[in-house]
C-alpha cells in the first residue's frame, strides 16, 4: 500500500504517469472504492440524503465514460484500467487534501485563504488530469490541457445540471 501510494505521490508531482500503474481490474475495483468512501466524505460535509449516492454514481459515470471515450477515439482502449484507476487514485487523493479547505469554506465562504488553497488545489487537479491524459494519449502537453479542461468543465457542468446547489434559506 505505501509502494502504491508514494506512485500517486509521484504521479500528482508530474514524476510517474498511468502507465506506471499495474494493469490490475482488481487496482480498478480497489481504486473505485477509495475514491467512493472519499467522495462520500467530502461531499457529506455540505449535502445529505439520498443525493450523496446518486452524486458519486453520477461522477463515476462521468469519470469511466470520459476515460472510455478519449481512449477510444484515440484507438488505445487497452490502457482504459490503468487510466480510470489513476484518475480516480489521483483524484481520491487530492480529494482528501480538499476536505479540510471544504469545511472551512463550509463554515464561512469569505475565508480568502481557503478560497485560494482551493483555487490551487483545483488547477492542481487540472494539470494532474492533463499529465494523465498526455501520457494515456501520448499526446503534447498543452492539447491534454485542453482536452483536461474540457473534462472539468463539461463535468462540473453536468454536476451543476444534476445536482443544483441547495439553498436552505428558500
Amino acid at each position: 500500500m505505501y509502494a502504491y501510494l508514494t506512485l500517486l505521490f509521484k504521479i500528482c508531482l508530474f514524476r510517474k504517469g498511468p502507465q506506471d500503474i499495474p494493469h490490475s481490474q482488481q487496482l480498478l475495483r480497489l481504486s473505485t472504492i477509495a475514491y467512493v468512501l472519499v467522495s462520500y466524505l467530502v461531499i457529506q460535509i455540505s449535502a445529505e440524503g439520498l443525493r450523496i449516492p446518486l452524486q458519486i454514481a453520477a461522477e463515476l459515470l462521468i469519470t469511466f465514460g470520459f476515460a472510455a471515450l478519449i481512449l477510444g477515439l484515440a484507438g488505445k482502449f487497452q490502457r482504459f484500467t490503468q487510466t480510470t484507476t489513476t484518475f480516480l487514485s489521483t483524484d481520491a487523493l487530492i480529494s482528501i487534501f480538499a476536505m479540510p479547505i471544504i469545511a472551512t469554506l463550509n463554515l464561512d465562504a469569505s475565508n480568502i485563504l481557503a478560497i485560494f488553497a482551493m483555487l490551487a488545489l483545483m488547477i492542481w487537479n487540472w494539470l494532474i488530469t492533463a499529465h494523465i491524459i498526455r501520457h494515456a494519449l501520448d499526446k503534447s502537453f498543452s492539447f491534454a490541457l485542453g482536452i483536461a479542461l474540457l473534462y472539468v468543465f463539461s463535468a462540473s457542468q453536468i454536476m451543476g445540471l444534476l445536482f443544483p446547489p441547495i439553498n436552505p434559506a428558500t
